[in-house]
């Protein structure tokens, strides 16, 4: 049994190493579809295309603003001048997001009231409407945390009494999450090693399908029925190369997974 098996095996290996097209297949497939998908399939949403209405033009409102665009979240495509034209830019899709800052935003801040900041989102892919909504929420919160001790100042101020000299931070309760194993919590970190083995099962099963086809376009199924060789053997002698051959290919698509997509 084994030595058939033997010659089985150093017969696939001359075959498939005979064939530039099927080495080009074997090595050369999955490394394109790791590439194609790696940057075709992704859940992060960044650099997202956004209008800015800026209604009260003040210093407070550029400050804002610039925050949104340097969080590398937002792209900042255009500066419009009208409520209406945020509406026919999201129906038309040339921004995803819109950030409104409504006149009298910085002169209430300055009176110790609530400024409000309007955020639309096209809700049309709904996955990425709360991940941007998630993305806004977290720039107000710093900008509120930075801006909370002297907001309490100038209300302080506003109803007569008296502001502390150098307000400094407020006690409270300090969040501090951490995320393991993935800390930036990028999606190919996530599904890119899913896809390694993916793409290897696939490939290998076509391999092995093609093998066998290949011996009956060549004619030569009939010389092996009628050979000494056994049905196990010849099944073997047909997915045991390209299970070898999968672990060379397990260790290119990793090679390309680690240094190209940088996954851990």
């Amino acid at each position: 049994m084994w030595e058939r098996l033997k010659h089985m095996l150093i017969k696939e290996c001359i075959q498939i190493f005979r064939d530039p097209r099927m080495k080009a297949v074997i090595f050369g497939t999955p490394i394109i579809q790791l590439l194609v998908i790696g940057y075709a399939v992704t859940t992060d949403v960044t650099q997202v295309a956004t209008a800015i209405a800026d209604f009260d033009r003040t210093q407070e409102t550029r400050d804002i603003a610039r925050r949104f665009q340097s969080s590398g979240y937002f792209r900042v495509v255009q500066w419009v001048e009208d409520a209406k034209e945020v509406r026919t830019l999201i129906d038309r899709g040339e921004v995803k997001a819109a950030i409104q800052f409504d006149p009298g935003f910085a002169r209430d801040l300055a009176r110790g009231r609530t400024a409000s900041i309007q955020v639309i989102v096209d809700g049309t892919d709904s996955n990425t409407a709360s991940v941007v909504l998630d993305y806004a929420n977290r720039i107000i919160a710093q900008v509120n945390r930075e801006k909370l001790p002297a907001l309490l100042a100038a209300r302080a101020v506003a109803r007569g009494g008296f502001a502390p000299i150098a307000p400094g931070p407020l006690p409270g309760v300090d969040l501090r999450s951490r995320a393991w194993f993935n800390p930036d919590l990028r999606s190919r970190n996530y599904y890119v090693p899913g896809v390694i083995a993916i793409l290897i099962m696939l490939t290998l099963m076509m391999m092995t399908a093609m093998a066998i086809v290949r011996e009956r376009e060549i004619g030569t199924m009939e010389q092996l029925l009628v050979s000494p060789i056994r049905p196990a053997e010849l099944i073997l002698g047909k997915t045991l190369p390209f299970a070898l051959i999968g672990f060379f290919d397990v260790l290119i698509i990793t090679t390309v997974a680690v240094l190209w997509f940088t996954v851990p």
